[in-house]
């Protein structure tokens, strides 16, 4: 896997009054403590190009750990390579076109009513990064018997002819909350930092409205920024319908040449109240040159991810990303922008996403009131399942 880089974080002296503890934990011994869920997706036989979205995809199923009672687990990264199906030898990510790790929201709000607006959404790792892993002391709660879904989809940009039947493998890192009381009993008022993920996500216009959840009439574009731009889904019927009846897409179509792409993204991050990005994953596809989260309250930028592409095939090589015990502050009640670069030069129209996975402190959580829950709770039953539906970004 080619390396990924760390962003640094600065803050001034006004910002480190709300930045959480840091972790006392020597790296070592935090990774002492986690531990791997490994799963294997079911093989994909590639034996055409695919663009993203289209190549042969699956689900899969798991929880973390099986254990006699529920247990408090706390996720603290997520590791995918596409192998070759029978022998696991890693393959080129060119073949990679996303796995994604989600669980029910709806379920995780009845274990954890006090968190904040979630997706359900956990990780989504695409090119250019295939491995998070979370500031130490910090991570996701999570039941142990909570069921997760992997979906997992193929990609093939470069080979006309292929014969060729991958697997993904996928590691789940997580700790045990309960390992970590004699590090409590040793450290008085030190605990681990719960996160949740929020995501920004570009997109464009299939009409004039130009802002997603805000009336077109309503719109104000000295506060609210440019707004995103009117363009065409790369999949036809790939529609998302705002509380309005405006349409947008998140996966456009960039024809040749270079393009910029501004989404308010406001309603996406849905503060309730202030908190810290403590870890930024990116998600872009190959001709992409970066993307910005910009505070249009203060005017000021919050965090750029630049992009590699390869140089040998359609592709992408890296991406940056964002991690740091302190954290970028992200404030209720400001308006965000997110904008997309793109720099086209294959000549043909080509498909397009843009989002930032941003994982942020739960400043609500309460892991005492959470273990009094699962003194009392009982596992949960497996799904029973029919068929597998298409997997979606």
């Amino acid at each position: 896997m080619l390396p990924i880089l760390l962003a640094a974080c600065a803050l001034d002296e006004s910002d480190r009054s709300e930045v959480p503890a840091a972790s006392q934990m020597e790296a070592g011994a935090w990774e002492g403590l986690i531990q791997r869920r490994e799963i294997v997706s079911k093989p994909y036989h590639i034996d055409a190009m695919y663009a993203s979205m289209r190549g042969p995809s699956g689900f899969d199923y798991a929880n973390l750990l099986d254990t006699e009672k529920p247990e408090l687990l706390w996720i603290t990264g997520y590791k995918t390579e596409v192998v070759e199906a029978e022998t696991k030898r890693p393959l080129s990510q060119e073949y990679m076109c996303h796995a994604n790790l989600d669980f029910d929201a709806k379920k995780y709000y009845e274990h954890f009513p006090w968190a904040p607006p979630i997706s359900g959404r956990v990780f989504t790792l695409s090119q250019g990064q295939q491995d998070i892993s979370f500031p130490v002391g910090m991570g996701i709660p999570i039941r142990s018997d909570m069921e997760l879904s992997l979906a997992t989809q193929v990609l093939n940009l470069n080979l006309e002819n292929i014969d060729l039947t991958v697997r993904h493998k996928v590691e789940i890192k997580f700790v045990r909350d309960s390992d970590l009381d004699p590090y409590r009993a040793t450290h008085p008022g030190w605990d681990v930092v719960p996160l949740y993920q929020t995501a920004v996500q570009g997109f464009k216009a299939l009409e004039n409205a130009r802002y997603y959840g805000v009336a077109h009439d309503d719109a104000n574009a000295d506060e609210l920024g440019e707004g995103c731009g009117i363009g065409m889904s790369a999949i036809e019927g790939d529609v998302d319908e705002d509380s309005h009846g405006q349409k947008f897409t998140a996966h456009w179509v960039v024809p040749p040449g270079r393009e910029t792409n501004r989404t308010n993204v406001t309603r996406f991050l849905n503060l309730k109240k202030d908190t810290r990005a403590h870890y930024i994953a990116t998600h872009l596809h190959p001709m992409a040159e970066s993307l910005t989260l910009k505070d249009l309250t203060t005017g000021e930028q919050v965090y750029q991810s630049t992009v590699r592409n390869s140089k040998e095939r359609i592709g992408i090589d890296d991406v940056d990303i964002f991690s740091s015990q302190e954290g970028l502050p992200l404030q209720a009640g400001h308006e965000y922008e997110l904008t997309s670069v793109y720099d086209n030069v294959s000549g043909k129209d080509v498909d397009s996403m843009a989002v930032l996975y941003l994982y942020a402190h739960d400043t609500d959580f309460d892991r005492k009131r959470t273990l009094k829950r699962l003194e009392t709770a009982e596992l949960e039953k497996p799904v029973k399942r029919k068929a597998n539906p298409q997997p979606s970004m």
